[in-house]
């Protein structure tokens, strides 16, 4: 949508804007969300893969050995494909290696393939590939280092995290799990089967936000409490767990839904009483490839975008209407609803990351200067 009016003279005039009390650049951690994702405690590199990993931690099937749950994210435009058949393929190795002072306590290694219909999906810049491992660790301090390589090219993501493996209580509740699938488990002796998110985030409001609890050895008739808790401590979300009968083992999956979120980071807590037992930051996103903090930031970066009145709309909605304020915006402004993405969003963000790097001002970002607006809007 153009926002500029052309005049008779062949110049140009601009239209009122919205342009709310923001930092005026704040598209470094837009368009390379890993500055985000690693203040949460994710895992996160900025190179041609993209990884983005979380580590969560479960019970093992002894005291002595726990479940280290390892999830990567990564795009399929940064792995080497070539032609299969019809298909087309690509192969990259995961290293995992915990170690303790400069000795390696455990090491694993997996070479895994991707296979896509299409070269269309080779170029994919979203969140495409998920990479699942459970590996068994027993109690104590490490650093855990990942190393991701594809096979067939010269990309590469090397990461570093330290990771305190916890002795399980006898009575004890896991640390939330993010999730896009989930099914309990029953017993301590087997893997749960989740499909993990990597990410820890969800689009605003177009999914559905989910987490896996584990309970173990809990009495029967305890209760417990969730909460999602925005940034500014306000509790958007709350529920309760109640659990039915005193077993080694008990899963749950939590679903928060999408109407009472809002753009930003949240933090999951689970509670009994007044003691916080666990608790787990998620960022609702603006989109599956960009991360904004709040929803001031995403109003500002679309000013050329949409009229005035409409993104005021969005700014001015109370906090629990602002996912259905969010949805009608997008609904109204995608030129494809059969596809998930906003086609008509993407290609203006596009040319506001080119305006940016194009017509940098001393002072001033690229995308913020005339000759940045002339070119985003035309």
């Amino acid at each position: 949508m153009l926002l500029l009016a052309p005049l008779a003279c062949g110049s140009w005039k601009r239209v009122g804007v919205v342009e709310p009390d923001t930092p005026p650049d704040r598209l470094p951690q837009l368009f390379d969300p890993t500055r985000i994702y690693g203040e949460m405690g994710l895992l996160a590199e900025s190179g041609p893969l993209g990884v983005i990993g979380t580590a969560r931690i479960l019970a093992g099937p002894t005291r002595d050995s726990l479940l280290v749950v390892l999830a990567l994210s990564m795009r399929n435009r940064g792995l080497t494909f070539h032609r299969d058949g019809a298909q087309f393929v690509a192969e990259y190795r995961v290293e995992v290696t915990f170690r303790q002072g400069g000795a390696v306590a455990l090491h694993s290694e997996r070479n895994e393939r991707i296979r896509v219909a299409s070269f269309r999906e080779t170029q994919r810049n979203d969140e495409s590939i998920i990479f699942q491992q459970y590996i068994a660790v027993p109690p104590g301090d490490y650093t855990m280092g990942v190393s991701v390589r594809d096979r067939n090219g010269t990309s590469s993501a090397r990461l570093e995290t330290p990771v305190t493996v916890p002795s399980l209580q006898a009575n004890a509740v896991s640390l939330p799990v993010p999730v896009y699938e989930a099914t309990p488990r029953t017993s301590l002796a087997d893997l749960p089967t989740l499909v993990v998110n990597p990410r820890m985030s969800v689009p605003y409001g177009t999914d559905t936000m989910r987490f896996y609890v584990e309970a173990y050895n809990l009495a029967a008739g305890t209760v417990l409490a969730l909460a999602a808790v925005d940034g500014s401590g306000r509790v958007a979300w709350q529920d309760t767990i109640r659990i039915d009968a005193q077993v080694p083992v008990r899963g749950f999956q939590v679903t928060l839904p999408p109407q009472r979120l809002s753009i930003g980071r949240y933090e999951l807590r689970l509670s009994q009483g007044a003691n916080v037992m666990a608790a787990t930051p998620f960022l609702v996103a603006f989109s599956d490839q960009y991360a904004a903090s709040n929803l001031q930031d995403i109003v500002s970066l679309l000013r050329w975008f949409a009229p005035p009145d409409s993104l005021r709309t969005l700014l001015n909605a109370a906090p629990e209407d602002r996912a259905a304020a969010w949805q009608r915006f997008w609904h109204w402004t995608d030129p494809n609803p059969a596809t998930p993405e906003n086609e008509a969003i993407d290609d203006y963000l596009r040319r506001v990351q080119a305006a940016n790097e194009r017509f940098r001002d001393e002072g001033m970002p690229g995308w913020l200067t005339e000759r940045g607006e002339v070119f985003i809007a035309l």
